[in-house]
């Protein structure tokens, strides 16, 4: 009988132990840290009214900030339109150009806020190759990145949306924005790194990376 419970507690412990010795499979919101509540005006206003409040906001800044340009007949029309616009439509534009700077120091703060509980975690993931550096058509390391276009075409993604990964053997480079998946043991570094592009380098902030990632092209299954 005591040869049965041992037997039964070995293969427990050994269930066990594999178990933790699996990767988390985690997503990009998984990466995102606890953020403070707040109210973003912004998001309560549609598409339509966005874009007029940028139309006069850009021309009541370039106005402001360089009296010496010309602002053409067409481009103060089509400022008082939007403005005109947002008034019928009970918009406050005064508030909202006051609550901008806000809403943004606070978005760029929640950008930066990490997920400590992945701290040194065994992760697997998947998103799109972004290669930093090519060596004969290979990469050693790249960003992996949650959209196609992501920091090239489109808009850089928030710091924690971003993990810097050094594979362990060079990888084959297809096209761009390959989908992948990486597996490795996540850390919480932020750092800033040089992104080349035909039209110049940009500066990329990012809050995760990953040493020796195992990276392997990633198929969806439905």
């Amino acid at each position: 009988m005591k040869k049965f419970l041992l037997i039964s507690l070995l293969l427990s412990l050994s269930s066990i132990l594999q178990v933790q010795a699996q990767p988390m499979q985690i997503g990009w919101q998984d990466l995102e840290g606890k953020v403070e509540p707040y109210q973003d005006p912004f998001a309560e206003l549609t598409d339509e009214q966005l874009y007029n409040l940028s139309i006069y906001g850009r021309i009541s800044e370039m106005k402001r900030l360089y009296p010496s340009y010309e602002i053409t007949d067409a481009m103060q029309k089509e400022a008082d339109d939007a403005k005109a616009q947002l008034i019928k439509e009970n918009v406050d534009i005064e508030y909202m150009f006051k609550q901008r700077d806000i809403i943004m120091k606070k978005r760029q703060k929640a950008s930066l806020i990490t997920n400590d509980l992945l701290a040194d975690r065994e992760i697997e993931m998947s998103g799109y190759m972004l290669a930093l550096e090519f060596n004969e058509g290979t990469v050693s390391e790249f960003l992996l990145v949650p959209t196609i276009g992501a920091c090239s075409h489109k808009p850089v993604p928030p710091a924690n949306q971003l993990i810097f990964v050094k594979a362990e053997t060079p990888v084959a480079a297809g096209s761009p924005y390959m989908p992948i998946k990486i597996t490795g043991t996540l850390r919480i570094t932020p750092e800033v790194k040089d992104l080349y592009l035909v039209d110049g380098t940009k500066q990329i902030r990012m809050a995760y990376s990953l040493d020796n990632a195992i990276v392997e092209p990633f198929i969806a299954t439905r």
